[in-house]
């Protein structure tokens, strides 16, 4: 399947709450450009991406064309479409848009813009190969399952989960085509909210597998996580040198 078309969809739809100021935080800048191009620049660069679809939220199409795709050059962002209510919603719609124009799809956060692009182009020949592949890293906290407790701030104990066998997943998830679109199908036909993409590709049983990801490649969701993805930018220029 190695010379099959492959797309990468980009959910960027969210509002941001935990991050303050009103503003979709795709479009915050990061060192010297907005946060989704440094993400969309991965994708740009990857010879094993073929194209790219953004979703962002409705009204910003035009934005994001100004702001983002225009200045930096990103020829692969072949439609800007807009999101939905939920980030499922939004995959959902943008998978509708591809519709079988490909055989691998990459869904990659567009809040995650340090993705290590080895990592990228792994994952992607691993997901040729097997047909679902996600990208995560092994807990390194203790996890615990809790049940709400009489106080508003204060949870109960319920078990203490194994860590050994916990791993936090991050994306890219890799896809054949008509698997995920058919899992998103069946994810809304019996009304399946699920917290990732893989989890509608578990629900039809068929496996998925995980590749061992990097600490760099954060989520920002929060003012603070804007700070570390800064410094991690410094720090990868500090290690290439002049």
């Amino acid at each position: 399947m190695g010379s099959e078309r492959t797309v990468a969809v980009v959910p960027a739809a969210g509002r941001g709450e935990r991050m303050g100021g009103g503003k979709n935080k795709v479009f915050l800048p990061l060192g010297d450009r907005p946060l989704l191009a440094h993400t969309l620049g991965v994708l740009q660069d990857c010879p094993l991406v073929d194209e790219v679809v953004v979703a962002v939220g409705e009204g910003e199409e035009e934005y994001c064309r100004r702001e983002v795709l225009e200045p930096f050059e990103l020829r692969k962002v072949t439609g800007v479409i807009h999101g939905g209510a939920s980030r499922q919603e939004t995959v959902g719609l943008a998978l509708d848009y591809i519709g079988g124009s490909a055989a691998i799809v990459v869904i990659h956060d567009g809040a995650r813009p340090l993705l290590p692009p080895k990592l990228l182009e792994q994952a992607i020949e691993l997901g040729r190969e097997y047909g679902a592949v996600v990208v995560g890293v092994p807990a390194r906290d203790t996890v615990k399952r809790v049940t709400t407790a009489g106080g508003e701030e204060l949870s109960r104990v319920a078990e203490t989960l194994e860590r050994r066998d916990l791993w936090q997943i991050q994306t890219p998830q890799v896809f054949w085509r008509d698997l995920i679109q058919m899992a998103y199908r069946r994810a809304a036909e019996r009304g399946l909210r699920a917290t990732d993409d893989a989890a509608t590709v578990e629900a039809l049983r068929h496996p998925v597998l995980v590749l061992p990801g990097s600490e760099e490649n954060i989520k920002v969701t929060t003012p603070l996580d804007l700070v570390l993805a800064g410094a991690i930018l410094d720090w990868r220029a500090r290690r290439k040198g002049p």
